[in-house]
């Protein structure tokens, strides 16, 4: 049996999955009029990248905590 706190990260991962995709799919319509836009969406895709790093660390750090 899954817990509530179970769907929701795993919903959230998937959430965050998707946007990625579609912000690198903007990213490669390549319509941007100056460099200030394309570092934006950069900055959007590396941010996402790293929250999805930070909940994969803190399910290994709470697996550890709970055996």
């Amino acid at each position: 049996m899954q817990t509530i706190d179970t769907v929701f990260q795993r919903e959230l991962k998937k959430l965050v999955a998707t946007r990625i995709l579609d912000l690198k799919d903007n990213l490669a319509l390549n319509s941007y009029e100056n460099i200030a836009d394309f570092k934006y969406l950069m900055g959007k895709i590396a941010a996402l990248t790293d929250l999805a790093d930070m909940m994969d660390a803190a399910q290994e750090a709470a697996d550890q905590r709970n055996r």
